[in-house]
């Protein structure tokens, strides 16, 4: 059973991971949330970025914006995925017990981040970029998004200005198209 038919029907999805030993310092460290309340963004199998139509990636490399033909899709990098699964973020953690249970979870949440979260065009309002960061506006203006961070901050502050005001423009005129 793939992952979104379970995860669909939930109207909320919390998660914080941190891989990282815990003396470590904040280079390598990974944190991952995500809270979507309501079910206009789903969970999707991962796109490859060679396949949309436009595609960005957060400055750290951790995270990726996608745009597909009907959809918008935030998702983690091969490299955000890599990192998380890095045996070194578990390495220094001096217990053996706590390094394997480490691993061990670490193990079990990757096919969870193998995924991401699809929010669709007909759903969307405007895309600018502004404060800061690049803004998906729904039509009752909540940002599609906003509250999702990879890496070390929010995702939608995570881009170049000039990668979001590209991603903007193209995501609006994707939307004109499917009216």
């Amino acid at each position: 059973m793939k992952l979104s038919r379970i995860l669909g029907p939930i109207l909320a999805l919390g998660i914080v991971v941190v891989a990282a030993p815990m003396a470590a310092q904040d280079s390598t460290t990974m944190h991952v949330s995500v809270h979507v309340p309501d079910s206009v963004a789903h969970v999707t199998d991962r796109e490859m970025m060679k396949q949309a139509r436009f595609a960005i990636v957060s400055r750290d490399g951790q995270a990726a914006l996608l745009l597909m033909d009907t959809t918008i899709v935030a998702q983690m990098t091969d490299r955000g995925l890599a990192r998380i699964n890095a045996k070194e973020n578990t390495d220094t953690i001096k217990s053996a017990a706590s390094r394997i249970f480490a691993r061990m979870a670490l193990g079990a949440l990757t096919p969870l981040f193998d995924h991401g979260i699809a929010y669709h065009l007909r759903d969307l309002a405007n895309a600018r970029y502004a404060d800061g960061r690049l803004q998906l506006v729904r039509a009752n203006g909540d940002e599609v998004f906003r509250d999702v961070e990879i890496g070390k901050g929010p995702l939608m502050e995570s881009f170049s200005a000039e990668d979001a005001k590209t991603f903007a423009a193209r995501a609006r005129e994707a939307r004109a198209r499917i009216r």
